[in-house]
């Protein structure tokens, strides 16, 4: 899954810090990750994505948010 962080050209200077697009294996969530996505399950979707942004260990909370996500199989 690739993560790309939300566009920050907007924010002043004194607020915004360096965010990385970030790639990370889900394997271990993928088909709850589809049938979540598949059954619209919002609720699902985010709290697996909880779980993803963890695995960024410090930081994760910067990504809490972000601009779009890359799911390729």
């Amino acid at each position: 899954m690739e993560i790309y962080p939300v566009d920050q050209s907007h924010v002043d200077s004194k607020y915004s810090w360096p965010l990385n697009d970030r790639s990370i294996t889900v394997r271990y969530i993928w088909p709850d990750l589809v049938h979540a996505w598949a059954a619209r399950n919002e609720a699902m979707v985010d709290e697996i994505w909880d779980d993803v942004i963890t695995d960024l260990d410090s930081d994760y909370a910067a990504y809490a948010y972000v601009s779009s996500v890359g799911i390729g199989a």
